[in-house]
């Protein structure tokens, strides 16, 4: 315990809580989600450019337990600013259907499971190759373990009919949002529509809510960009 006190990493993680909490509640919902995309978008470009050269001379040798884990940590810095690179550039143009599902979409992820698997194995590499060799193997068991009870749980959660319902309809308050009926007309903070059809409607927190469309038109709101 003693140590924990002096540890400032404990520290910073606690100074995170304490903000967070403080920010959730002060701020609106969408304005709270905004600044801390914002703070993950510049400490991701910061770790980009600080570790560029380091792992760009590990990449070329990359043999060491160390060279794995600089690489492993560049490629992390690098793959989350490209996926707030990606989300800005959805966002400013609406979610076109054809961007959404482009490959891009799933290379983040993908790229960013070989980033972490680096990581993850490169405590090993430095080892005797009897205690390398089983411990990678140890590593890769649980990569599998993981992955495998990713796609079961992401499975079990899908649905046929695919319910679109808003991510905070059991918190609406806390976002200062109003309870919209799913099958309602949804209006999203940028004045854009959304019917109970549109393939946006996951992707925003409602404002208002109207019963039709030409009531939404009525006051100004339009549909979304095709």
């Amino acid at each position: 315990m003693k140590r924990l006190k002096s540890s400032l990493v404990a520290w910073s993680l606690g100074g995170s809580l304490v903000s967070f909490t403080a920010f959730f509640y002060i701020l609106p919902y969408e304005r709270f989600l905004d600044l801390a995309l914002a703070v993950a978008f510049g400490v991701a470009f910061a770790g980009t450019v600080k570790y560029g050269r380091d792992a760009i001379r590990a990449l070329r040798s990359g043999r060491s337990g160390a060279e794995f884990l600089i690489v492993a940590v560049f490629a992390m810095f690098t793959i989350i600013l490209s996926q707030r690179i990606w989300g800005i550039t959805l966002r400013v143009l609406n979610r076109p259907d054809w961007l959404v599902d482009s490959p891009l979409t799933i290379l983040i992820p993908w790229l960013l499971a070989w980033a972490m698997s680096l990581a993850l194995i490169a405590p090993d590499i430095d080892l005797e190759p009897e205690d390398a060799k089983t411990n990678i193997w140890k590593s890769i068991s649980l990569f599998i373990g993981g992955a495998l009870a990713g796609f079961v749980i992401a499975s079990s959660f899908s649905t046929k009919d695919a319910v679109e319902v808003s991510r905070l309809s059991a918190w609406p308050h806390l976002a200062h949002r109003p309870t919209c009926p799913r099958e309602s007309v949804w209006v999203s903070s940028t004045g854009v529509y959304h019917t109970a059809s549109s393939p946006y409607r996951t992707s925003i927190y409602p404002r208002h809510c109207f019963s039709t469309v030409e009531e939404a038109e009525a006051k100004g709101y339009r549909p979304p960009k095709r």
